[in-house]
């Protein structure tokens, strides 16, 4: 296997340094450089990479920015940021960032990059957190992000563009889709009751029939909420809670 990357740095002597010491790696095929944010949209389009180092701070698209688009555009693209400033670190994992690194460049932290990527692309089965399990959800808080236990989540909405994570505390934006969501969280007894929502099994406490053969359950919460259910997933649902 070999790995294609693109960096994107608006300054030259660090897109080159970096350059060099990601061509050192032996597994990379290719590395292109952009200096700028939209030149690394194109580039990243153009070469479909499965790594993108991506400075924080660049005049036309900041970091943030170029991350959002290709988001849309690239699901599944691994995002490297780099920057000189450790501030920017919340900011880059809010955004999901497969890794982060400070400027000037350690070749041993770019190392770690691509062991770690080699590490993501092994298949490893989930398994659910028992006693000290540390498994936890990274949910965005003001100032940073909160850490949550699976058993903490109630259920989870797409509303609009933003998908959110309802736990006793609030709701939270998460930076997954509802589908990835639905992956991750199989495991720990979540399960897709309607297109829009994600529930967990243990926090149902009701199912009340609605219109056109579709449900609702109630949650167990304060507020007695009920979350939709479509009726091509009601059988199902009923198999799953029931002895």
């Amino acid at each position: 296997m070999g790995y294609k990357v693109v960096i994107a740095d608006d300054e030259a002597p660090a897109r080159e340094e970096l350059a060099y010491l990601t061509g050192q790696i032996p597994d990379v095929l290719s590395v292109v450089t952009a200096s700028g944010g939209m030149e690394a949209v194109r580039r990243v389009q153009e070469e479909q990479p499965d790594l993108l180092f991506l400075d924080m701070d660049m005049p036309d698209l900041s970091g943030r920015q170029v991350a959002q688009l290709l988001a849309e555009l690239q699901p599944g693209l691994k995002i490297v940021f780099s920057t000189a400033y450790d501030q920017y670190a919340v900011d880059a994992f809010k955004l999901r960032a497969f890794h982060y690194l400070l400027k000037p460049y350690d070749e041993e932290e770019v190392a770690e990059v691509f062991r770690e990527l080699r590490k993501a692309a092994v298949p490893v089965m989930p398994k659910p957190a028992a006693g000290g399990g540390c498994v936890k959800l990274a949910l965005e808080v003001e100032g940073g992000i909160k850490y949550v236990f699976p058993a903490e989540v109630q259920y989870i909405s797409k509303e609009g563009k933003h998908v959110l994570v309802h736990t006793g505390g609030g709701a939270y934006p998460v930076g997954y889709t509802l589908q990835e969501l639905e992956q991750k969280l199989a495991p720990y007894g979540f399960f897709r009751c309607h297109k829009s929502y994600l529930v967990r099994l243990a926090a149902i406490t009701e199912l009340k029939s609605w219109i056109n053969g579709a449900y609702d359950v109630r949650i167990d919460d304060e507020a007695g909420t009920t979350v939709p259910v479509s009726r091509n997933y009601v059988k199902e649902l009923r198999l799953k809670l029931e002895i």
